[in-house]
């Protein structure tokens, strides 16, 4: 059903880059539980204790 002033709107290409986060970034990632690491000195994932990649 239409109403009156219902009209389609075109379908057009994204602006600009719609990418996710930056591969570079990793490196911050906790390989087990995923968290994001902030502390970039800390050799273990303080939240479930793995060893960070270096």
């Amino acid at each position: 059903m239409t109403f009156p002033g219902d009209e389609a709107v075109p379908i057009t290409e994204p602006d600009g880059d719609v990418g996710g986060d930056p591969v570079c970034w990793l490196d911050r990632v906790c390989p087990d539980c995923g968290l994001f690491l902030t502390d970039r000195t800390a050799s273990t994932c303080p939240r479930c204790g793995a060893a960070r990649d270096r």
